[in-house]
């Protein structure tokens, strides 16, 4: 049987988002590429081991004139050894990744960070993932809504703005113009969320949807190698964690995503004191894990 290659599997050779290299399939695809102009819309990509070694070289060299025979050669290792960890083009990707901040970026034709990805075979418009190399933190929460992802921007919701505001209290959000999701990633905090679909609350989501969004989580966690991560909503928390002691918040003993220690916010209408007392734990954490 032939070796069928997926776009993800592509993707963790590069060093890149299975987004960023979807996206840039999607490209191609405009643009006549011969490996994807039959693609179906709300079809998977499926490619050969040659065709996912044409297409990895591509990418590289169109990204940043990476070397295709260094590109080709990790190509082949990784498949030889029946491992998906990046090989040798991580390293020739990673300037790349530093440039670019790590942003899957939105068209020029639509705001902020609105994209459209494929969600579990079907194509939703949604949020990029704000990550790059070398964060100090990434914030996850649930989904995004509906209003959020038409604004182009991560938390414009009532409750959305309640963290930012926390966010700025414990000296997260840099003074500035513009939107706070933008002038948090520039201060090194990312934002992602376990599932991309948007719903205006969270009882909105499908069957599997978050379990889906946990496997995907946790390999970019794993990837990034951040040293925290904090959950905006203790939901989001329990997805990956399982069930947490009632009203809990801040620090979670003795569990982590990877190397990232985790830490959990309290509720959006918490009291002032137990607001007061998260951000300083919040500061502390992010003391601790620089």
């Amino acid at each position: 049987m032939a070796e069928i290659v997926t776009p993800n599997e592509i993707a963790k050779r590069l060093a890149v988002t299975g987004v960023a290299f979807r996206n840039w399939l999607r490209e191609q695809k405009a643009d006549g590429h011969a490996l994807v102009a039959s693609h179906e819309y709300r079809t998977h990509y499926r490619f050969t081991g040659a065709e996912a070694d044409q297409l990895a070289v591509e990418f590289a060299e169109q990204v940043r004139g990476t070397s295709a025979t260094a590109v080709a050669a990790s190509a082949r290792s990784t498949r030889m050894s029946g491992t998906s960890r990046a090989g040798s083009a991580a390293g020739a990707l990673a300037e790349w990744r530093s440039d670019e901040r790590g942003v899957e970026r939105s068209r020029s034709d639509v705001p902020g960070h609105r994209i459209t990805v494929e969600w579990m075979g079907e194509e939703v418009e949604t949020l990029a993932d704000l990550l790059c190399s070398r964060l100090r933190a990434v914030t996850i929460g649930i989904n995004p809504t509906p209003k959020s992802v038409t604004t182009g921007h991560y938390y414009q919701g009532k409750y959305g703005q309640t963290f930012f505001r926390r966010l700025c209290k414990a000296g997260l959000l840099p003074d500035g113009d513009g939107f706070e999701d933008d002038r948090v990633f520039a201060a090194g905090i990312g934002f992602t969320d376990v599932v991309k679909r948007p719903t205006p609350h969270q009882q909105g989501l499908r069957s599997g949807e978050l379990e889906h969004g946990r496997t995907l989580l946790e390999t970019k966690l794993t990837t990034l190698d951040v040293p925290l991560v904090i959950f905006v909503f203790k939901s989001a928390a329990e997805t990956l964690l399982g069930r947490l002691p009632p009203h809990s918040y801040g620090p979670v003993p003795r569990r982590r995503l990877g190397r990232a220690r985790v830490f959990v916010m309290p509720r959006p209408t918490a009291a002032s004191a137990i607001e007061s007392d998260a951000i300083k734990k919040l500061r502390r954490a992010l003391r601790t894990a620089s």
